[in-house]
């Protein structure tokens, strides 16, 4: 029987948090720049401007901006930008931009509708040229949703690599050193054939038996590509190595019954079915065994 979806990891809140702080620092230098570039701009020029423009302008859309990226956070933690599903997650990053463009436009124009209303006691309005307009704000809005993107996966690194140098050799060892309660559980890396969150705990499966720890299903996933483990994410709340997996079934929802090689059955979301793809094809194949 399937977990309940987990809650957010310290990791993945870590990670928000820190893209979070670098993206406002970030933004908010460059609107003040801005700002004080039109400012200066019409003084220069002998045109008559609101000062108070510019800046409403400029921090609108930071602050609308700011209110995405947790959503951008969640979908690229669903479609991270790695080699395995690339193809699936650029297609869904692709989409996931021109969603953040609409969220953005629709967010900066309502704050600005609202802000010019009470400040300045005049409308505010933003399209003259639909079709225009949109796409120049796309251009915009998909780089700064690839900027993002960048920086939340240059933190997932730079967590990993942590997570490398907490371990010490255990990368060289291939074994994992794992808590539970007062006891401290070796395990050979390999042997792991899944695992399983449970609360504040993972259920990991290996060589028969079901041990108990206190991780995140993230931070043991990390922990097993350090020691060299393919582990892929088959459900919100599982975790199958994949060279432990020896028979892929389709069932009639889009969802997978996959067995392990000591007989374990998982049931795997058809959400993350695109990260078996290859090892899919090659276990349907007739005589195509993977052990």
């Amino acid at each position: 029987m399937l977990e309940p979806a987990v809650k957010p990891t310290d990791l993945e809140r870590r990670i928000l948090l820190r893209v979070l702080l670098g993206a406002v620092a970030f933004l908010a230098v460059i609107a003040f720049v801005n700002a004080s570039t039109l400012n200066a701009d019409a003084v220069r020029d002998g045109r008559a401007l609101d000062t108070r423009i510019p800046w409403i302008l400029e921090y609108s859309s930071v602050l609308v901006i700011m209110a995405l990226v947790p959503l951008a956070a969640l979908w690229e933690r669903r479609f991270p930008l790695a080699v395995q599903g690339l193809p699936r997650a650029l297609v869904a990053h692709i989409a996931g931009s021109i969603v953040f463009s609409v969220l953005h436009v629709t967010g900066m124009v309502l704050l600005r509708k609202a802000v010019f209303a009470a400040l300045l006691g005049q409308s505010y309005n933003f399209f003259h040229a639909p079709l225009s307009d949109l796409a120049y704000e796309y251009r915009k809005d998909v780089l700064t949703y690839a900027t993002i993107l960048l920086m939340l996966t240059l933190m997932r690194s730079i967590e990993f690599n942590r997570s490398r140098s907490r371990q010490g050799g255990q990368g060289e060892t291939e074994r994992m050193t794992l808590k539970s309660g007062g006891r401290t559980i070796l395990l050979d890396a390999h042997s792991m054939e899944w695992a399983r969150a449970a609360a504040n705990y993972v259920d990991v499966h290996a060589r028969g038996t079901t041990h108990l720890a206190r991780i995140s299903l993230t931070a043991l996933q990390a922990q097993l590509a350090v020691a060299g483990v393919d582990a892929v994410r088959v459900h919100r709340s599982w975790i199958v190595n994949r060279a432990k997996i020896v028979e892929i079934v389709p069932l009639g929802d889009g969802d997978v019954r996959i067995r392990t090689s000591d007989g374990s059955e998982i049931r795997g979301s058809r959400r993350y079915r695109h990260l078996l793809d290859g090892l899919e094809r090659r276990i349907e194949r007739p005589g195509a065994h993977t052990a």
